[in-house]
C-alpha cells in the first residue's frame, strides 16, 4: 500500500488512537487522533452534501484552531484540493484568489469578518457544528464565468505566493510532495512521538501546515494549536503544555525579546526553536539564544517546494549562524549565483501559468529566485533575491547586506531595504525602520552608523520610520509595497 496522510493517521490510532494529538488551549479541550478521523470524516460528508455536485477544490478561511487542523486534514485525505485563504486578506484580494481558482466552496467560522461581501457576491452560507465546533461553509454553486479551468484533481494543495515580488501565483502541490516534505522535517530536526509542538506559525501558509500540522501527524506527536499569537500567550502556553519545539519568523522572536526577562526560564522544556520564511539578522540570531538558552535552528524553504529546502541539523549537529543549512531529501544547487531545488517536493505546475511553469522548472530543478552560495561544508547561505537586487550606477548588491547592518543598531526592532529610483545613479538606497518600543533614533545617526560599516554607495539616501512593514502571509517583508508607497508621497 502506498504511503499517505490517511494511511498514516490510521496508523496513529492503531498505534494510540485516544491520545491528544491537538491541544485547544482557548476551550482548554483536546482532540485525540480518532476524533480528528471521526470529525474530519463526518465534514468531508457534509461537504458532499452541501454542493450535490461534482468539486474537488475546497477553500478555508481560517485563523488557527481545531476547524482549521480538521478542514485541512479532512480535505487532503479524502482526495479534494486545500486552497488556503488568508482570512486578513481584503476583499478584492481574496476575489482574485477566488476568479483563479474558481473555488466553490470555502470552510469558515460565523464570525468571519467578510460575511457580508460573499452574500452580496452570490455566495449562500450554512452554518454547522461538530461537538460544539462551529462551521460556517460558504457556497457558490455557479461557477465563475472568468476562470477558464478548474484545480487539477491530481493535487492536494493550492496555495497562491505572496506576491512578493509581483502579482500572486497559485502554486499546485500533490500528496507526495506533502509527504515527501513533512518527511524531510522530521529527519533534519529529529521530531518523534516524544515531541510536543507549539504551533504558532497560520495554517494558511506552507510553514504553518507542513511544519507544525503534517509533520507531527507523520511523526505521532501532539501539537498546541492555539487561534493567534501573542507574547503574553506564548509563555504561557509553554508553561502549560511544556512544548519541545516550536517554528517562527524572526519578527516573533524579536517580539520574544521585548518580553520582560522574568520569563526566560519558562523556556527549559524547548529543545530546539526552528526560524524560516524570513532572513534571520544575525544579531537576533545571539541575542535570542543568550537570552533563553534554547538553540535556534534557521532553515530555509519555498512554497513551490512544499515547504523546507534545507535546514541547520539540530544539536549535536553542526550549527553555522546565517546560514540556510544543509539539505534534507532534496538536493540544492548553485547555477549562476540562483538557488536550484531537485527532489520529490518540488512541484509540478502553478494554476493555469504554463509559461510561468516552464520559465521556473528546468530539467526538473526549481529556480528559486533566491541567491546564495554554498560553502565548503555544504551549507547554503542566501545573500538576497535575484529580482531585488539593487542597481546603483552599475553597483549590484542585495538589500539583506544593508539589513544586516542596520540590524545591529540596537534601536532597531525591524527593517526593510529597497532601491528608489534615481536620475543620475538610476537607483538609490531607502532604509524603512521599525524602532523597538521607546527607541529614538535619527536619520542622520542612521547613515552615520551606516558609512562606517559599509561602502559609500550602500549607505541610504532615505531613510524612513514606520509604525510596521508590509508583510506576505509567510513573513516575508513585501519590497515592492515599500516601494510603491515610497514612490506615492
Amino acid at each position: 500500500m502506498n504511503e499517505n496522510f490517511r494511511t498514516i493517521l490510521n496508523r496513529r490510532i492503531e498505534e494510540s488512537g485516544q491520545s491528544p494529538f491537538l491541544y485547544l488551549p482557548e476551550t482548554d479541550k483536546s482532540l485525540s487522533f480518532i476524533d480528528i478521523k471521526q470529525y474530519g470524516e463526518r465534514l468531508f460528508n457534509k461537504l458532499i452534501e452541501i454542493v450535490n455536485s461534482p468539486v474537488n477544490c475546497v477553500g478555508t478561511l481560517l485563523l488557527n484552531g481545531a476547524q482549521a487542523a480538521i478542514t485541512s486534514l479532512s480535505v487532503i485525505m479524502n482526495g479534494f484540493t486545500l486552497l488556503p485563504i488568508n482570512p486578513r486578506l481584503t476583499w478584492p484580494e481574496i476575489c482574485d484568489v477566488l476568479e483563479q481558482s474558481d473555488v466553490r466552496i470555502i470552510v469558515s467560522t460565523r464570525d468571519i469578518h467578510l460575511k457580508t461581501f460573499f452574500i452580496e457576491n452570490g455566495w449562500n452560507t450554512v452554518e454547522w457544528s461538530i461537538n460544539g465546533i462551529d462551521f460556517l461553509f460558504l457556497v457558490k454553486l455557479e461557477s465563475s464565468s472568468v476562470c477558464t479551468a478548474t484545480v487539477p484533481e491530481k493535487y492536494s494543495l493550492l496555495l497562491f505566493t505572496s506576491g512578493t515580488t509581483g502579482k500572486s501565483k497559485g502554486v499546485l502541490l500533490t500528496e507526495k510532495n506533502l509527504l515527501s516534505n513533512a518527511g524531510f522535517v522530521i529527519d533534519a530536526h529529529k521530531l518523534n512521538s516524544n515531541d510536543v509542538a507549539l504551533c504558532v506559525l497560520p495554517l494558511y501558509h506552507i510553514n504553518g501546515l507542513v511544519v507544525t500540522l503534517l509533520s507531527p501527524l507523520m511523526a505521532g506527536m501532539a501539537v498546541v494549536m492555539p487561534q493567534k499569537f501573542s507574547t503574553d500567550s506564548f509563555f504561557n502556553l509553554v508553561m502549560k503544555y511544556k512544548p519541545t519545539w516550536f517554528s517562527a519568523v524572526p519578527a516573533i522572536f524579536s517580539k520574544l525579546l521585548s518580553y520582560p526577562s522574568s520569563s526566560d526560564q519558562t523556556l527549559n522544556c524547548l529543545r530546539f526553536a526552528r526560524s524560516a520564511s524570513a532572513p534571520m539578522p544575525e544579531e537576533l540570531y545571539y541575542e535570542f539564544e543568550k537570552r533563553f538558552g534554547v538553540p535556534l535552528i534557521e532553515a530555509y524553504g519555498i512554497t513551490e517546494a512544499a515547504c523546507q529546502v534545507c535546514s541547520n541539523p539540530v544539536p549535536p549537529g553542526k550549527r553555522k549562524p546565517g546560514s540556510a543549512g544543509i539539505p534534507f531529501g532534496n538536493k540544492v544547487k548553485i547555477v549562476d549565483g540562483e538557488v536550484y531545488v531537485k527532489g520529490p517536493n518540488v512541484f509540478e505546475e502553478y494554476l493555469n501559468r504554463s509559461l510561468e511553469t516552464s520559465e521556473t522548472l528546468e530539467n526538473g530543478w526549481l529556480k528559486t529566485g533566491d541567491l546564495g552560495y554554498i560553502d565548503s561544508d555544504g551549507y547554503l547561505y542566501l545573500t538576497g533575491r535575484k529580482k531585488e537586487l539593487i542597481n546603483r550606477g552599475g553597483e549590484k548588491f542585495s538589500p539583506r547586506e544593508i539589513e544586516e547592518v542596520l540590524h545591529q543598531l540596537p534601536e532597531v526592532e525591524e527593517t526593510g531595504v529597497v532601491g528608489i529610483p534615481d536620475p543620475v545613479f538610476n537607483e538609490e538606497v531607502a532604509a524603512f525602520i521599525v524602532l523597538r518600543p521607546g527607541a529614538s533614533l535619527s536619520k542622520e545617526q542612521v547613515q552615520t552608523f551606516c558609512r562606517s560599516r559599509m561602502a559609500i554607495f550602500k549607505v541610504p539616501v532615505e531613510v524612513i520610520f514606520l509604525d510596521s512593514l508590509p508583510k506576505g502571509p509567510s513573513g516575508k517583508i513585501q519590497r515592492r509595497f515599500l516601494r510603491e508607497n515610497y514612490m506615492k508621497k
